[in-house]
């Protein structure tokens, strides 16, 4: 499988009024070319910061320690705010946020923001602006596109909002799409339509996705990889079949049992202790280890390793690198 990007050892801090926050520590993150890879983790753990680092939009008291975000084997780190703008941003890289509401300017036109997006990026007539645009709103399966465009964002549900800043974004025909928690806001039905438009574009165009989320129901929807993100660690790396099948690090065990499915019962649901620890401080050694019902004395003072355990199935835990859980 070919990489797309990758991220190595990436250490980023932000430096605050009550201290510094430890957002990202060591972070290693494979997004293989022509699949979903999805990053999961409870609320706080990093995983938005990973995406906006990517694409570097990051406050300005964001520090950048250590590490690399290669990107076609160009090292993202290095660029300028400008070749970032010119080169990356949109055109190869482009992010749905959490809110689309808040992405879309109250003022204007869905027409408008489409045609001032593409733009940026491609050179046409007016006229061929508007069929470029009737031509992306289409490719997310919107109704009555003709009409769509004289509206405002205000006339449109939180589903049709999430679908236009879809449609912005490939305009601008990126290799690599991150949505950040795009179905949050919408309700179940919605986010089972919007979730079929993202299948249907990376079988259309061989898309890569980088998708985060907190939902393991939509990683096992939607996703091919994922990696699990504890307080600002990749603590365990596999493909979705085998972090439902075998997951092997505490916390993804804890979560993989916290889901309701078909076959289990409500006093079967396994519930995390404690919460995810504040960045200003945080433990030493594994960041989990206060949590965790296995945790050792090495995991009070060692970080674990992310080492491959198993074919393409890496772990950040101290008890199962011993081999214990995998036959070795």
């Amino acid at each position: 499988m070919e990489e797309l990007l990758r991220i190595s050892e990436l250490k980023l801090n932000f430096n605050t009024e009550e201290g510094l926050v430890e957002a990202l520590d060591g972070v290693n993150l494979s997004i293989k070319k022509g699949f979903f890879n999805g990053l999961i983790g409870e609320t706080g753990c990093g995983k938005s910061i990973t995406g906006l680092s990517i694409l570097k939009l990051l406050d300005n008291n964001a520090i950048i320690e250590k590490g690399e975000i290669l990107y076609n084997n160009k090292n993202l780190l290095g660029f300028s705010e400008k070749r970032m703008q010119k080169e990356i941003r949109g055109n190869e890289i482009a992010m749905i946020f959490q809110d689309a509401g808040s992405s879309l300017n109250p003022v204007f036109t869905v027409q408008k923001q489409l045609e001032e997006a593409v733009k940026m990026y491609r050179k046409a007539s007016k006229k061929e602006y508007r069929e470029i645009v009737i031509e992306e709103l289409k490719k997310v399966s919107l109704p009555d596109v003709e009409s769509l465009l004289k509206k405002y964002p205000h006339q449109l549900s939180g589903g049709m909002k999430q679908r236009v800043m879809i449609a912005m974004m490939l305009a601008c025909k990126p290799a690599l799409l991150i949505a950040d928690e795009p179905t949050t806001a919408l309700d179940v039905s919605v986010q089972a339509q919007f979730i079929q438009v993202l299948k249907n574009l990376k079988e259309r165009f061989n898309m890569t996705f980088l998708y985060i989320t907190h939902d393991l129901a939509v990683v096992n929807e939607i996703c091919d990889f994922v990696s699990v993100m504890y307080a600002g660690r990749i603590v365990e790396d596999v493909s979705v079949r085998e972090l439902f099948k075998n997951p092997l690090h505490p916390y993804t065990i804890k979560l993989v049992n916290s889901v309701l499915t078909a076959e289990t019962r409500i006093e079967d649901l396994e519930e995390i202790p404690g919460s995810v620890p504040r960045l200003i401080n945080p433990p030493k050694g594994c960041r989990f280890h206060p949590r965790c019902d296995e945790a050792m004395e090495i995991c009070q003072e060692k970080i674990p390793e992310l080492i491959e355990v198993n074919n393409n199935h890496f772990v950040a835990c101290h008890n199962r690198l011993r081999g214990d859980d995998f036959g070795q």
